[in-house]
């Protein structure tokens, strides 16, 4: 589905414009519930974003009121420096991909492509082919959607959202209803398409992975507000609130104790921490006794022998989880076996072969991977 009007005038014609795509203070309810809740976010032109966040959390009403299909309560939209705010959709330029692909299945793929074209029978058939090349299916002119598979379908759906280079590409969960093997190819494919066209692209997913490969930036959604906005990096290691590094990724969270100093203490051991990994204003507001040390599974190293430095703890060795190139191991502290966590390690890593059930086994906590968080209330 394209909707389309002429080019919007820009600040800067080419370059990243840094508000070139904004939400302002967007809300919108749905009776007594809060879709959205004042949501701002600012998309630089070529720039991928990856709305993510988990099912309810306000991501595709956002897209549906970027597109037009569904009017905010409050609020204001500006693209290229014009606000479109209650602009009709047709007014807004635009491409767009839903989950279902959305085809007409009474029409083969060239007229599929050519429904929105308002050119010469030659200038479409022209197009059509270009479309259809561009997104790896040439020859499929003449086939109808239930003919293709569906990764081929979403091609089609695809390059139909491009067909009169829109300003922007809309994306509604369009990989989620492929199979694992389809899904990574096409997340690839398309990553390769948007960068080759420069198109400033806005996907909604609830799919963590999907989002750290595809995305410029990330803007993590939870209840109607955006709870962190940042490159696939930042969000990943740098997370800004316990949902979001809970969402992303897999989590370590350890009891540890603070002193009115600000000192940390892990099962009676004090941790070294960078000024980065201390929430921003506990120091002016008093430090909490207790709090919840976050850690990467992947961070957490485990040595082959004890060797002394900041962050080593000894820990025993509960199970060990083989998953192809990766092992996960369930670890307890030696000083506290109630505390336990994960630690994952690849096949160049030096403790690997350390991880036997019932070994006693050294560890080491990167200073630079830690983070402190309020406990969970």
């Amino acid at each position: 589905m394209l909707l389309k009007q002429p080019q919007l005038p820009t600040p800067a014609a080419t370059g990243a414009v840094p508000d070139w795509l904004r939400f302002d203070r967007i809300s919108k309810r749905f009776g007594a519930f809060t879709a959205l809740n004042g949501v701002d976010l600012t998309i630089r032109r070529g720039e991928f974003v990856c709305l993510l966040g988990p099912s309810g959390c306000g991501k595709t009403t956002l897209l549906r009121v970027l597109a037009g299909l569904t009017a905010q309560d409050s609020g204001q939209l500006y693209l290229g420096g014009r606000d479109i705010s209650r602009l009709p959709p047709a007014a807004r330029d635009y491409g767009i991909v839903f989950q279902s692909y959305a085809l007409f299945p009474n029409l083969n793929v060239a007229d599929n492509l050519a429904y929105g074209l308002r050119t010469d029978r030659a200038s479409k058939a022209r197009r059509v082919g270009e479309l259809l090349q561009l997104v790896g299916l040439p020859g499929c002119e003449h086939k109808y959607p239930a003919e293709l598979s569906g990764g081929q379908q979403q091609r089609v759906a695809l390059a139909r959202a491009l067909a009169q280079s829109p300003s922007l590409l809309l994306l509604d969960e369009p990989l989620s209803a492929l199979d694992a093997q389809v899904r990574e190819h096409l997340r690839r494919e398309l990553r390769q398409l948007q960068q080759k066209l420069g198109v400033t692209t806005l996907m909604v997913t609830h799919d963590q992975d999907e989002a750290l490969t595809l995305a410029d930036t990330i803007a993590v959604m939870n209840h109607g507000v955006i709870e962190q906005v940042g490159s696939p990096e930042m969000i990943y290691h740098q997370p800004a609130s316990r949902f979001v590094a809970n969402f992303v990724g897999r989590a370590n969270w350890l009891p540890v104790e603070v002193s009115e100093q600000g000192e940390v203490r892990l099962a009676g051991i004090t941790l070294a921490l960078p000024a980065t990994a201390l929430p921003q204003g506990w120091a002016d507001m008093g430090w909490p006794s207790t709090a919840e040390l976050f850690c990467r599974p992947e961070d957490v190293q485990v040595a082959p022998h004890w060797a002394p430095g900041d962050n080593g703890l000894m820990a025993f060795v509960e199970r060990v989880d083989f998953l192809g190139n990766v092992r996960r191991a369930l670890l307890t502290l030696v000083t506290a076996r109630q505390i336990s966590l994960w630690a994952e390690l690849g096949p160049n890593d030096a403790g690997l072969e350390a991880l036997v059930p019932g070994q006693l086994v050294p560890l080491h906590l990167p200073a630079n991977r830690l983070r402190l968080f309020a406990e969970a209330a």
